[in-house]
């Protein structure tokens, strides 16, 4: 088991944000996952990530500001549980969510805020003031950058990657 696997807070039992995906296991190994039903994959609530550049890439892919792909890894040895977590393209073990995620997008992002903004309680219930307002800030960031999506926009489609001083085209 990895550091980020004995520190991920869902393991200690703390409520932690998932998102359904269908996963096909063969000798208790993720075969598949997709977002989609698909032939012998079964619905699992997997969990999202604990770390920042994680769960900023999450939040990129969720808002369509990276076309980077999301895939499916188990979470060590967890028990008979057996948890998955959603990672990034290069984690040991991963394997591709297949299918659209234009469906889910909307979801992956507020669960996305969501694990974020629990990141910020675990700092603040610490007692680590700073960590937790840097960790907020993140969360105000990711909601931002969704609300900017849904209204059919970007910032950076607004002003073509230059600043605009706050003007609108």
């Amino acid at each position: 088991m990895t550091q980020d696997e004995i520190r991920h807070p869902a393991l200690t039992g703390a409520p932690w944000p998932v998102i359904g995906v269908r996963v096909r296991r063969e000798d208790n190994n993720v075969r598949a996952a997709s977002w989609r039903p698909a032939p012998h994959a079964v619905p699992e609530d997997v969990l999202l990530p604990c770390t920042w550049p994680e769960l900023e890439r999450l939040a990129e892919i969720a808002t369509g500001r990276s076309r980077a792909r999301v895939y499916v890894r188990a979470l060590g040895d967890a028990g008979p549980e057996r948890r998955l977590v959603l990672c990034l393209r290069g984690a040991p073990g991963a394997v591709r969510a297949e299918g659209p995620l234009a469906p889910v997008a909307e979801l992956l992002a507020a669960r996305t805020r969501a694990a974020t903004l629990r990141v910020a309680a675990v700092h603040r219930e610490a007692g680590r003031a700073e960590q937790a307002q840097l960790w907020r800030a993140r969360a105000r960031r990711i909601l931002k950058e969704g609300r900017a999506t849904r209204r059919g926009r970007s910032v950076r489609a607004t002003s073509a990657g230059l600043p605009t001083l706050g003007r609108h085209p």
